[in-house]
């Protein structure tokens, strides 16, 4: 008799073969780590146009219990028209550069928030040279007031804490800094050609109840996370970084609704059964046994973070992978316990945002 597991894997594996949809064309892009793109086709997630409301999401999201691409929902409506805004870049090949917004950063500049820094062990062909390194000296060297001086300095001594030993992997920390360090980050990419720029620093996970009263009211909780299911809402995060943007395979224990507020993301996912065992297979390829439900640094860095992107983003992704791609204005519906991973589309230091609510 076939379990319950069995069975599901079975009925995804058939609408797969229904819903088939070709990967994109291969791109750098399309890469995390510079890892070969897969060549096959992916399952592809149910999708409706928005905007839905309550009722109809509570049909086709929580009632299947399956993940749900809303095309064009347009939340939260009020970050994405505020929060951002556009400046000409004379005298370069960028013409246009996006920016926080005075409304976002003026209540919000000193305050500190949660950072990732990932600093890629790769560089150009004929290139010498670390750009984390370059924007410290560009923060100290070219720019007036004590905001840039300071956080010159802090992002200096943090960065220490990296070494300077180059090896086959990333080299990743977190700390904490203030947003005026994304807004001179933003302003340092917008004067350099791509393979220049600060790439892979990441507000991730920031929590919404930390933001300023104005801004909270930007990411006001959607009627539908309050209303389609019990009302508990566990936590929400906004998260802005320098693209490429990486969250590793991992599931959380409720339902998850994604919004994407700028640029687009791609997420890849499994059910929780086939999820967790593609978790297990790794781990005991690399002779460990990690838990499968909190996840530390070894997510981010080293041959666990190493094989776990080639089990998901490559050939060797399983059948059932799913993928997903969210652009900006679209919302995504992942359910509880499914896994998932989530890259930025582009890759060039570009902003990406989004924001997220746990409930049921």
């Amino acid at each position: 008799m076939k379990t319950k597991s069995a069975l599901h894997s079975q009925s995804l594996t058939m609408r797969c073969t229904l819903h088939q949809i070709p990967r994109l064309p291969f791109t750098r892009s399309r890469r995390t780590s510079f890892l070969p793109a897969s060549s096959r086709s992916l399952c592809a997630a149910r999708q409706i146009q928005g905007p839905i409301g309550v009722e109809e999401f509570r049909k086709q999201a929580m009632e299947k219990n399956e993940p749900l691409l809303i095309k064009g929902q347009q939340e939260p409506s009020q970050a994405m028209t505020k929060w951002f805004e556009f400046h000409p870049v004379p005298r370069t090949i960028n013409k246009t550069a996006v920016a926080l917004s005075e409304h976002f950063t003026h209540p919000f500049d000193v305050k500190m928030v949660p950072y990732e820094l990932t600093v890629p062990t790769w560089r150009p062909r004929g290139f010498d040279g670390d750009n984390v390194d370059r924007f410290i000296s560009w923060m100290a060297n070219t720019q007036t007031g004590w905001p840039h001086l300071w956080l010159s300095s802090y992002l200096h001594d943090i960065k220490q804490q990296l070494g300077d030993e180059y090896d086959e992997h990333h080299r990743f920390l977190r700390f904490e800094a203030p947003i005026s360090l994304m807004s001179a980050a933003l302003r340092y990419n917008a004067v350099k050609v791509s393979f220049q720029r600060v790439t892979q620093l990441y507000i991730a996970q920031a929590p919404i109840s930390d933001l300023p009263a104005t801004l909270q009211d930007d990411v006001a909780t959607p009627e539908i996370v309050l209303k389609a299911g019990k009302g508990d809402v566990y936590g929400s995060s906004i998260w802005l970084g320098l693209e490429p943007t990486y969250t590793p395979w991992h599931c959380d224990p409720n339902p998850n609704y994604f919004c994407q507020i700028y640029g687009g993301k791609v997420i890849r996912l499994l059910p929780p059964g086939l999820g967790k065992s593609l978790f297990r297979k790794v781990q005991a390829e690399l002779g460990q046994t990690g838990s499968s439900t909190i996840r530390g640094d070894e997510m981010m860095q080293g041959e666990e973070r190493t094989l776990l992107t080639t089990k998901v983003w490559t050939e060797e992704a399983p059948e059932e992978m799913m993928e997903v791609v969210v652009s900006q204005g679209d919302s995504l519906f992942i359910p509880k316990g499914w896994w998932h991973s989530v890259k930025s589309v582009d890759y060039k230091g570009d902003l990406n945002g989004s924001v997220n609510w746990w409930f049921r």
